[in-house]
């Protein structure tokens, strides 16, 4: 059986189901069987992304390059029209208190950081390399917590349980949408360095015809007319397609600073 969801970002679901009947209707044109009729909505991610009948999903670029490697395909990413991204790249916006606006990264030295968890690339990950930079294997924060969502990370700085996080600027963006209030007690200090965007999945057991497929209806949804709506709300502005080689300087990155000491940080 075939599943299909679309669960990283917070993408109005009800524009998300109407892109993905969009995205069903023209695969089935394009010689696509069995397809599934609906998004699922997993609540393990993990769990749903080896699934052997996983046609079509979302990731995030760390587990990705190394949990995934074996179980899943790259399609490619889609470009955002967002601060922080650049074609199908993005990066991690670093959020503080208002009261912080003015600080760069190396004054938060000793204070406490918030991260969604630790196989987020751009919650954890990305944040590492740019703290290892600065200090090494050393040290930099007093704390380091964990928080389950990007959400939940801004709600703890806003709260003063932490001083720092840094999320994914597409979630940073399209929350700050939806919570303004909240978001408008904090402030962006600079971003995390360019790595590939969240990529489009499917299992590595789909065949070469149907990924194909996959791609070209992907493409082609960004040109139509009645999408407009969810291209909008979502920022989305093209798509370019990838495959596992390209996230391959993620998993590196991850393993050298493991291999230096900074394992936990």
């Amino acid at each position: 059986m075939a599943w299909a969801s679309l669960p990283m970002y917070p993408w109005p679901q009800p524009l998300t189901e109407h892109y993905w009947q969009w995205l069903r209707q023209h695969l089935q044109q394009l010689g696509e069987p069995q397809l599934p009729a609906s998004l699922s909505w997993p609540e393990d991610y993990l769990a749903h992304w080896r699934e052997p009948g996983m046609l079509l999903s979302q990731s995030c670029g760390y587990p990705v390059s190394t949990l995934l490697q074996a179980q899943v395909q790259v399609l490619g990413a889609f470009h955002y029209q967002l601060p922080g991204c650049a074609d199908w790249r993005y990066s991690s916006a670093l959020l503080v208190r208002k009261s912080d606006a003015g600080s760069t990264l190396a004054d938060f030295r000793g204070q406490r950081a918030v991260c969604n968890e630790r196989h987020s690339q751009s919650g954890y990950h990305a944040l590492r390399a740019e703290v290892a930079a600065l200090a090494g294997v050393q040290p930099f924060f007093a704390q380091v917590r964990f928080s389950g969502s990007h959400r939940a990370s801004a709600g703890m700085l806003a709260a003063g349980e932490a001083d720092i996080a840094a999320l994914d600027c597409v979630s940073h963006a399209l929350l700050a949408r939806q919570q303004p209030q909240l978001f408008e007690q904090l402030a962006c200090i600079g971003h995390t360095r360019l790595q590939p965007g969240l990529p489009l999945i499917t299992a590595a057991s789909t065949p070469a015809a149907t990924v194909a497929r996959l791609r070209q209806a992907i493409r082609d949804s960004l040109r139509a007319a009645d999408l407009q709506p969810f291209l909008q709300a979502t920022a989305i502005g093209g798509f370019s397609p990838l495959d596992l080689a390209d996230y391959a300087g993620i998993a590196s990155s991850a393993e050298y600073w493991r291999g230096a000491g900074m394992a936990e940080w």
